[in-house]
C-alpha cells in the first residue's frame, strides 16, 4: 500500500510539473492525432489531409461539420465526446491558417455525440464533395 501511494504521488506530481493531463485538447491533439496530421496539422499529401485550411471552412457548413465528427479518427478516439468537443474547437483556433470568424459556432458534446457514433464509410468523397461546395 505505501508502494502504491508513493507510485501515485509521483505520477501526480510529474502531471503537475509538465501541466500535461488529458483532458487538455493540446495534449490530446499530440496523442490522438498528431501522429497522422504532424505538429501543424499540415498532415501528408496524398494520405492525410491537412487540417490548416479546411477545418474551419468546413465547421460553417452543417454538412461540413457532421464529415468532421464522422472522420475514423474523430469517430474512432479513445476520447469522450466533450473531449473531443474541445479538441475540435482547439485546433480551430490553434491549427488553422483560416482565421475563425466572429460568428463561429463551437463544437459541442452533444453535437458530437449525435454524429461520431455514425462513421464514414466514404471519407475521400465526402470530403470532396465538401471542398466541390466550398468552391462554388
Amino acid at each position: 500500500m505505501r508502494r502504491l501511494r508513493a507510485v501515485v504521488a509521483v505520477a501526480l506530481a510529474l502531471g503537475a510539473a509538465t501541466g500535461a493531463s488529458a483532458y487538455q485538447p493540446r495534449v490530446n491533439y499530440q496523442l490522438q492525432c498528431m501522429g497522422c496530421h504532424h505538429a501543424d496539422g499540415a498532415g501528408e499529401d496524398g494520405r492525410v489531409p491537412s487540417v490548416r485550411r479546411s477545418l474551419v471552412p468546413f465547421s460553417a457548413l452543417a454538412a461540413g461539420r457532421d464529415f468532421v465528427m464522422r472522420v475514423p479518427g474523430v469517430a474512432q478516439a479513445p476520447l469522450s465526446d466533450a473531449e473531443i468537443a474541445a479538441l475540435l474547437n482547439w485546433m480551430a483556433r490553434n491549427l488553422s491558417d483560416v482565421p475563425v470568424p466572429a460568428g463561429f459556432v463551437d463544437y459541442t458534446a452533444e453535437e458530437v455525440a449525435g454524429a461520431r457514433h455514425r462513421p464514414l464509410a466514404s471519407v475521400r468523397e465526402a470530403r470532396n464533395l465538401l471542398l466541390v461546395r466550398l468552391s462554388e
